[in-house]
């Protein structure tokens, strides 16, 4: 994770070195100190001294990152207040949250605008049509909303044929449309009005608009609305085609996470590698997140030729469930509700791509984990 992380927001500079925390101590006593220092105490029998002899070593000018197995409160009060550390993060850890935390401080001098209040933008988008971009992002949402319980807001910017909707068994409207074709009118009361609630935790801000007159949007009028409903919800997901120019581009601006979403098929393929070559240069302080879709489909491609030609393994896999997607559209009843199956491969993507804390989970990193993961054996048998 650290390595895919410190390449992506420092690609020319940034080194990963692995060793003890007595090897990283004399290493940086004997060697000059980069502006910025990632170290990870976990397993430490003394964390507070750990961090003692760390900040006793450095410069003051050097910004210090911390990662540990503590999770209470007094202890991050007292490395951050007591010694100057910056930032501290515990295990487990994810992608999305270095990136949220690490990634602003070392990119922008400060922690991202969603760490501090709490509302997460991530983005979706399909490399081409049909790859089921809407029923993951209806799934997700629904799951992190009623599973999870995160205020969550949807927002689908496909005016023409959002699909969200009828896989949330609600009826359309022209919500979106409204919002964004007035952008001088936007404030709380007409998104309140524009909002469809699902449920108490999950909403929904999409419209269906002409089939023949696609909707001219600025992309500033879509900036402008993911950071008024930041300080509303926990999190954002929206879906938007990356072939959608300067509106994508604005989102991509907002979000702390892009996810794609791909078949095991050669046109996906081949449509991945020109999304991905369209990316601006730091836009994202790390990279996207890929969500195979359909895996296991006849007459598409295996597991290894997909890594293969994409150069990488898909983050997420889903397999190929037409019977099941199929009943649950029909019904209007997310499948992640009553499929395990899918219900797990959505958990995984929620903490992967949303930092999502998953309970029941253990950590059975360091030797506290090591002493956990021994007494559940007995608790599984």
């Amino acid at each position: 994770m650290f390595i895919d992380f410190i390449h992506s927001v420092c690609p020319d500079e940034g080194e990963v070195l692995r060793m003890s925390l007595e090897h990283a101590l004399d290493y940086l006593e004997k060697n000059e100190a980069p502006p910025y220092v990632i170290v990870d105490i976990g397993g430490s029998p003394d964390p507070i001294a750990s961090v003692r002899d760390i900040t006793g070593i450095v410069p003051p000018s050097v910004t210090l990152l911390i990662v540990g197995d503590r999770q209470d409160v007094d202890f991050y009060r007292a490395i951050t207040h007591g010694f100057g550390v910056s930032e501290y993060l515990y295990h487990p850890l994810v992608q999305n949250l270095v990136v949220r935390f690490f990634g602003g401080i070392i990119l922008h001098g400060q922690k991202f605008r969603s760490a501090a209040n709490g509302g997460s933008f991530v983005l979706m988008t399909g490399v081409r049509d049909g790859v089921g971009v809407s029923t993951i992002l209806a799934n997700l949402g629904w799951c992190v909303a009623e599973e999870l319980k995160r205020h969550t807001l949807l927002v689908d910017f496909n005016l023409q044929a959002s699909k969200l909707g009828i896989l949330l068994n609600t009826d359309n409207n022209s919500g979106l449309q409204a919002v964004l074709e007035t952008p001088d009118r936007m404030d709380g009361l007409l998104i309140e009005r524009s909002t469809q609630n699902i449920s108490e935790r999950l909403h929904l801000l999409a419209a269906v608009g002409s089939i023949l007159n696609r909707p001219r949007i600025a992309p500033s009028t879509s900036k402008a609305l993911i950071e008024f409903v930041r300080t509303k919800f926990h999190f954002i997901m929206a879906e938007s085609n990356w072939r959608d120019g300067d509106m994508y581009l604005a989102l991509l601006e907002e979000a702390q996470q892009l996810i794609f979403v791909l078949d095991p098929t050669l046109i996906s393929i081949r449509e991945t590698l020109r999304a991905m070559a369209a990316l601006p240069q730091g836009a994202l302080p790390t990279r996207p997140i890929f969500v195979l879709n359909s895996y296991g489909r006849p007459g598409t491609l295996s597991m290894d030729e997909v890594c293969k030609s994409l150069n990488l393994k898909p983050d997420v896999v889903i397999p190929y469930l037409p019977k099941e997607f199929g009943e649950a559209e029909i019904n209007g009843q997310p499948l992640v509700a009553h499929n395990k199956q899918f219900y797990n491969v959505i958990l995984q993507l929620a903490q992967t791509g949303l930092s999502v804390h998953i309970p029941g989970q253990h950590d059975y990193s360091g030797w506290r984990g090591r002493i956990a993961a021994y007494f559940s054996k007995f608790k599984r048998k």
